[in-house]
């Protein structure tokens, strides 16, 4: 099958995906381009959409990945001109999937006993929220629970910058208040990572076994009522910065969990 109308429902529906957090949620999936992303996508076992949108270009260069979506999805082929219509980058590679939403439901029977979460709450920045999720796949983290407010970790700028991290790392969606309570009633230690020198300085506190630690706005940091509901709270040491990015102090935090878990 051939498109080479930007006016085709088919193509609409994808470029929607693209701007349009409501269109993802109700669908229910989400786009992904790129020869990585799909083949990443793939091996993880994600549910693709119906449809793979590729180039004659992408089908010559790419001839491993365009076989495997062979086998999941129907080939559309599409000239270049709609190519980069419905690509959210400056060079696109001529392929483009849809994947079903990888959100979890957080409850007590999807929690093990050698769980490490980290807790984001109302996190803004798309880059923030991806390189978040590569860290924790880097090191180990169980999974990531993200409140309502947060960036979309579904957003075309979310997934490019987790480098395919998002289809290893299970995400869970929560109310923070819900999601500290679920956990604290799991026996987990529930940490807030706070800008005070009051605080159990990271290093010195063992982050060992069901342990989870919220990581708070990039402006604002960790709510009050939030840092309330938390057993204790973490401090990372520094020389001179007044503060870290918030995606660098939840990988700092993230690796200091699998030091402590390891040892």
């Amino acid at each position: 099958m051939e498109i080479s109308s930007r006016k085709n429902p088919l193509i609409k529906q994808y470029r929607s995906l693209i701007s349009d957090r409501k269109a993802r949620r109700e669908s229910g999936f989400f786009p992904i381009e790129g020869s990585k992303l799909c083949e990443e996508a793939i091996k993880s076992g994600a549910e693709p959409g119906k449809n793979a949108f590729v180039t004659d270009s992408a089908i010559k260069k790419y001839p491993a990945v365009v076989s495997q979506l062979e086998k999941k999805c129907s080939i559309i082929r599409i000239p270049e001109d709609i190519a980069e219509y419905i690509s959210d980058t400056k060079s696109p590679q001529g392929i483009f999937i849809t994947v079903k939403s990888l959100d979890k439901i957080l409850n007590l029977s999807t929690i093990n006993n050698s769980a490490n979460f980290l807790i984001l709450e109302n996190l803004q920045d798309m880059g923030n929220v991806g390189t978040i999720i590569r860290s924790c796949d880097a090191f180990g983290i169980s999974g990531i629970i993200m409140s309502h407010d947060c960036a979309d970790p579904f957003s075309p700028k979310t997934v490019r910058s987790t480098m395919g991290s998002l289809f290893r790392v299970p995400v869970y969606f929560s109310d923070t208040e819900n999601a500290i309570t679920l956990l604290k009633e799991g026996g987990f230690t529930v940490y807030a990572a706070l800008l005070d020198k009051n605080a159990k300085k990271l290093g010195e506190e063992k982050l060992t076994a069901k342990t989870a630690v919220v990581i708070g706005n990039e402006g604002n940091g960790v709510t009050e009522k939030t840092a309330s509901l938390c057993d204790s709270s973490l401090f990372i040491p520094m020389d001179s910065a007044e503060s870290l990015n918030a995606s660098v102090a939840a990988s700092i935090i993230a690796w200091e969990i699998s030091k402590s878990r390891n040892s």
